[in-house]
């Protein structure tokens, strides 16, 4: 019964905050916490409703409208001192790299890479697969830029399946985060 509690989301969460409990009290027992944190709520409150020319419990709320105030420019300051974390470029700024000798460029549709076209590396012209081989069955494919007139390389492949080890090096530059790493 007790496995069953334990590994309930819920019923963990309630049995780890009665142990913690049980323990700040035996712990809060035997080290004299609780007699001395009874004696600072017995001080506080005398305090509180003790008679001076401005009322206690207005100072009392006075502070504790000035600990959000104390707060706020503590966790400004703190962020303004971590830059490293606004400094790091996000994930989706890598639309470019260099795979198969070939310039790679595509955009991201959610969590997906699509849209990738090849460029010539000398010129930057957009180029595009033609058809290599003499025979229909087999696939093969090469690149020649038409504004530099440069031989780009041919593959024993389909543009399809080029595309597709492209789609999965970019995949893996983000998933090994070496995305940042100039090509």
């Amino acid at each position: 019964m007790l496995k069953k509690l334990w590994n309930d989301p819920v019923w963990s969460k309630v049995i780890a905050g009665v142990i913690l409990a049980g323990g700040a009290l035996v712990s809060g027992y035997f080290f004299n916490w609780l007699p001395a944190g009874a004696a600072y709520a017995s001080n506080v409150f005398d305090f509180s409703v003790a008679r001076t020319n401005v009322p206690n419990w207005l100072i009392g709320a006075l502070i504790l409208g000035v600990v959000p105030t104390i707060i706020l420019i503590g966790a400004v300051i703190w962020i303004s001192l971590r830059p490293e974390a606004e400094s790091r470029p996000d994930w989706r700024t890598y639309r470019s790299d260099m795979f198969f000798g070939l310039r790679w460029r595509w955009d991201y549709f959610g969590q997906s890479v699509g849209h990738m076209h090849t460029f010539c590396p000398r010129c930057d012209f957009q180029v595009l697969p033609n058809q290599a081989s003499a025979f229909a069955a087999v696939d093969r494919i090469s690149f020649h830029c038409e504004s530099c007139q440069s031989a780009l390389g041919s593959f024993d492949e389909s543009w399809g399946s080029l595309e597709d080890k492209a789609r999965r090096f970019v995949q893996q530059k983000l998933r090994n985060d070496l995305w940042q790493t100039p090509a």
